[in-house]
């Protein structure tokens, strides 16, 4: 595996245009999270102005909240790392390297396991990265550090990994299917942000929670904070099991597909 992830790595890094977008990725993620509590903050005072009373000025970024607060806004550009793996697999497509890979010796099932491993690292990459924001921001926002909240609900770190890594899954189904890059970016945005959002909104109930992307959105929801509960609205807590379990099964339904591809096309 590690093998395989070494070869991927070496075509990834002589990429320039992945490098591009990882720096887009890092500047537009870091602005929105070190500018969005200030934000917050002053919509909050101009909309309580003329209220009898004062609103409390929103904390987002204090231990032990700050994992499930930065990993709940992160979420919003998990698109980005999708289209670095869709950038890669339909690279290889359109430049025939897939075939010749085969030719070369690697298996069918080497290629697949070594996009597989690809998207498992880029995971644990972008939730690091959000990890090590997690950590700045709640080191500037705590008044009283404490060893026991540093990692209180660092667990969400884990889980937006996953999330980051079932996204990637799907963004790998499309990049299979389409083999072009523009295509299946296209199609990865169409559907994501127009296409699932409507048959959201048509479908009766909370079928809609059952979508591809919608259920593993739903891994980490709008969280908790001063403002909601002083208004009697309570948001997410804690992982849900079953958020987790049907965003696994969407993730291996993804995966198994495209090892099916794999395994019986012509590549």
């Amino acid at each position: 595996m590690l093998r395989l992830l070494h070869i991927e790595f070496i075509k990834a890094f002589n990429f320039k245009a992945l490098w591009y977008l990882f720096l887009i990725y890092i500047l537009a993620l870091g602005l929105i999270l070190f500018g969005v509590e200030t934000f917050i903050n002053d919509v909050i005072g101009e909309g309580g102005r003329n209220l009898p009373i004062t609103l409390p000025k929103m904390s987002l970024y204090a231990f032990p909240l700050v994992w499930h607060n930065v990993t709940y806004l992160s979420g919003f550009f998990k698109a980005f790392p999708a289209i670095m793996i869709i950038i890669l697999v339909t690279n290889e497509y359109s430049y025939k390297t897939i075939k010749q890979q085969v030719i070369s010796g690697l298996s069918r099932n080497e290629l697949f396991f070594a996009k597989i491993s690809l998207i498992l690292a880029t995971s644990v990459i972008m939730g690091l990265l959000v990890g090590l924001f997690g950590f700045i921001l709640g080191i500037l926002n705590t008044e009283t550090l404490a060893f026991k909240t540093l990692f209180e609900k660092s667990q969400f770190i884990l889980v937006y990994m996953f999330e980051v890594f079932a996204y990637c899954t799907f963004g790998f189904l499309i990049a299979t299917l389409v083999k072009r890059s523009g295509f299946a970016i296209g199609v990865l945005l169409l559907w994501a942000y127009i296409a699932e959002p409507i048959i959201n909104y048509k479908l009766p109930g909370n079928w809609g929670d059952y979508l591809p992307l919608q259920s593993i959105g739903n891994l980490i929801r709008i969280p908790n904070s001063q403002l909601m509960k002083i208004v009697g609205i309570e948001f997410q807590e804690y992982i849900s099991s079953g958020d987790l379990m049907i965003a696994l099964i969407y993730t291996l339904l993804f995966s198994s597909i495209v090892w099916v591809i794999y395994r019986r096309s012509d590549l």
